[in-house]
């Protein structure tokens, strides 16, 4: 699956990246990255998972590093570090399982260290709470990165590593991904509700199917995970690669698209099937493995708390899929009616036959590779819940349509440019003083209640800061505090500091006393040579 993906991305980054500086410099890479994914999957102990591993957190370093800009390079920082602490706790791993075992393959249940690192290297792989902060970042790197990287390679290479020794962890470590993965799969697919980048929301979609999976693992139902990861892989490439299409000829702001696919044939049945799949519509791929996920969860026993949490986030990929396909199809329309942005024109430079290489085989699999592979999944520790419970399930997905409509339609009637704008403008009406304040040129002044809510959803309910910058400010602050106390301090006195030191001070005296003291120095050498001429 990951190199039939490849061959997909490889052709479709031909196409996107043939004009940019040092295309054979990016294809290099992106082929050593798919080769560590490779190793990964392959190597049947933990230290060529290792090196699978390291090559995956390098060459994602250096692939978002590819545009030359400040942005870039904070993204590919910030990627880097984050991959590398989940490297410094796979090593820890290795190494008390080499001491224990004697080898580097896993034998047995592990303990409660060995587990705790396992869990935690895989959260930051997977960007789960509190590592979240780096996978939206990571869209600085070009397009057809990040259809690999969310996709089938570096954000899944988390959820494979905790599939492969989900048998060996013990139920703290369990319990404590079950959790993480719910407050990541909430705050991410609320973030996607109200972001405008198009890119970013495909992203935060990932991020919300990858803690979808986390949480199956945490449950108990690897399999089940196992199968949704396969499925969302071949969906999500396809998703990525129409978003690059749409990024070449129109814009990556939702808001300036206009109902950019009404003239498009060779690419909106692609778009619009990917996202189709990515809400679990009925009979496509998707809906096969979310369908036995969410009815498995109905019968196990994640408390009421965990229960709201996991179907805010199932709500949520039906909420943002069904706005991608409002933007990208119908959004133009509106904008006709209101005087908004005008309609982009298709240029026609990708031509027919490029577009069905890759994208027609990656369409056909995310139609037909559920109702496959559920031959496959089906296993006995699955259930086989009742009518009334594949009835809930069958209705998340026109639930979540149903909501976005009903907002959408709000929204049409206000002159707000954003969806969500609107409908608030339509709830809190600029005569309410408790929610707005004009001003004397009429602008409005929103209240500060409610810049914290919107900050608190866009801001991943503040896990982009908590797991950006305590971690790089703890981790300056204590570079600081050993490079001022050892490398300048101590190392330095009793180092080569101290040795320059004392030899200055001793030179200077020597420097004094040849100069201030010589005739003394003269006197008393003709005193010592007569003595020794007297005594011999």
């Amino acid at each position: 699956m990951v190199l039939f993906i490849a061959s997909s991305v490889f052709k479709f980054s031909g196409l996107y990246m043939g004009s940019s500086f040092h295309p054979s410099r990016f294809h290099g890479l992106l082929m050593c990255f798919v080769l560590s994914m490779i190793i990964f999957i392959f190597v049947p102990n933990l230290f060529g998972l290792m090196v699978g591993w390291d090559g995956l957190g390098i060459f994602s370093f250096l692939l978002v590093l590819f545009y030359p800009c400040h942005s870039s390079l904070s993204a590919g920082m910030i990627t880097g570090l984050t991959n590398r602490l989940g490297d410094s706790f796979l090593m820890v791993v290795l190494l008390v399982n080499g001491l224990i075992y004697g080898g580097s393959s896993m034998n047995g249940d592990c303990f409660g260290i060995v587990s705790f690192c396992l869990v935690v290297g895989a959260m930051t792989k997977s960007a789960q709470f509190p590592f979240c902060s780096w996978l939206p970042r990571a869209m600085a790197a070009p397009t057809p990165v990040s259809s690999l990287v969310h996709s089938s390679t570096l954000v899944t290479a988390g959820v494979f590593l905790i599939v492969r020794y989900h048998m060996s962890l013990s139920d703290s470590a369990l319990v404590m991904l079950q959790w993480a993965s719910l407050l990541t799969m909430a705050f991410s697919g609320l973030n996607a509700c109200v972001e405008f980048d198009m890119k970013k929301v495909v992203a935060l979609s990932t991020l919300s199917q990858v803690s979808f999976m986390m949480f199956a693992v945490g449950v108990g139902f690897p399999f089940l995970a196992f199968f949704h990861l396969i499925s969302h892989a071949v969906t999500k490439a396809l998703l990525f690669i129409c978003v690059g299409l749409v990024i070449m000829g129109y814009s990556q702001d939702l808001r300036r698209l206009g109902g950019c696919f009404l003239n498009v044939e060779s690419v909106k049945w692609y778009f619009g099937g990917a996202c189709a799949g990515l809400c679990g519509f009925p009979f496509l791929s998707g809906f096969y493995s979310k369908e036995m996920i969410i009815e498995s969860v109905l019968y196990s026993n994640v408390g009421w708390l965990g229960f709201c949490l996991f179907s805010l986030g199932v709500l949520s990929t039906s909420y943002y899929s069904a706005r991608l396909v409002f933007f990208c199809f119908f959004s133009g329309l509106l904008n006709s009616k209101r005087g908004g942005v005008s309609m982009f024109r298709y240029s026609g430079e990708m031509g027919f036959i490029p577009v069905h290489s890759y994208c027609l085989g990656l369409f056909i699999l995310s139609v037909t590779l559920g109702g496959v592979g559920a031959w496959f999944f089906l296993c006995p520790p699955c259930l086989f819940p009742c009518h009334v419970s594949k009835a809930l399930v069958m209705l998340c997905c026109p639930f979540g349509l149903w909501l976005f409509w009903l907002n959408s339609v709000n929204s049409s009637h206000c002159s707000s440019n954003s969806v969500l704008e609107g409908s608030y403008a339509k709830i809190f009406p600029k005569k309410d003083v408790l929610s707005h304040s004009v001003d004397e040129l009429g602008s409005v002044k929103i209240s500060e209640w409610k810049v914290l809510r919107e900050s608190f959803i866009r801001e991943l309910g503040f896990l982009d800061g908590f797991s950006g910058q305590p971690f790089v400010y703890a981790g300056f602050t204590l570079s600081e505090e050993v490079n001022s106390s050892l490398d300048q301090g101590w190392l330095e006195y009793f180092g080569p500091g101290g040795l320059s030191s004392c030899f200055k001070k001793f030179l200077d005296c020597n420097n004094y006393m040849s100069s201030h003291w010589f005739a003394l120095f003269f006197v008393v050498y003709i005193f010592e040579v007569m003595i020794w001429i007297i005594s011999s």
